[in-house]
């Protein structure tokens, strides 16, 4: 399961709760899990958290990748909105799928050049999707998301470049914490298989937390 660099100390974090409560069970399972290899995982996640906290331009890319998260999240129900405008007015496109596979698969720079495209075949529709239904503010607001999330695509490239050679510097550090994700979420998904609790110990399923627990914490307006 690819984990981004990102989002490593966050599953660390959320795991280290899970384990600690759980930590009688792992140490039946396999003596190794003792209270000594419990501090060492946390001292490689707030070994990890040194790291990032002094790392200025990964503290700016993490804020960024939020933000576009959110304004993703936001467009969706818009999206699925005009998907039945479009499909009213018999114009054949798949765009708003495509856009909403891009935005569920975290692929920014798509959804930006996607909605490029999808604002020109509005223009070119709008008479056919206001008898539709469409507000005659859709194209305007689906050009400012569009501009917004272009600008934030761009700023969070050219950070992902400053960063990259920094995380280069610490891919064994990086290596490490995974060492204890990857072990610790072997074994937990075996000791609780068939149980709803083997969901905190599967990545995806960590992982998708993770994203939704991130857009619920903050919220961005959209006008569409």
């Amino acid at each position: 399961m690819y984990i981004k660099q990102e989002e490593y100390l966050p599953l660390a974090k959320d795991l280290m709760a899970s384990f600690n409560r759980d930590l009688t069970d792992f140490e039946n399972e396999d003596h190794n899990y003792s209270q000594t290899y419990k501090d060492a995982f946390q001292a490689k996640i707030t070994e990890v958290e040194q790291k990032e906290v002094s790392n200025t331009a990964l503290v700016q890319q993490k804020q960024i990748t939020q933000d576009l998260y959110l304004l993703g999240e936001n467009l969706k129900k818009p999206l699925k909105s005009l998907r039945i405008r479009i499909e009213r007015a018999k114009i054949p496109t798949k765009l708003t799928v495509q856009i909403l596979k891009d935005i569920k698969s975290r692929n920014f720079e798509g959804v930006s050049e996607k909605l490029g495209n999808l604002i020109s075949l509005v223009d070119n529709h709008s008479a056919a999707l206001e008898a539709k239904g469409m507000k005659n503010t859709v194209p305007q607001d689906l050009q400012n998301v569009q501009t917004n999330i272009a600008a934030k695509a761009d700023e969070q490239t050219q950070l992902m470049k400053k960063v990259a050679s920094i995380v280069d510097n610490n891919k064994e550090l990086y290596s490490e914490l995974y060492q204890f994700i990857s072990e610790i979420c072997e074994d937990g998904k075996l000791i609780y298989e068939g149980e709803q609790k083997a969901d905190e110990y599967t990545i995806k399923k960590m992982l998708a937390k993770l994203h939704a627990n991130k857009i619920q914490g903050t919220e961005i307006k959209t006008e569409i």
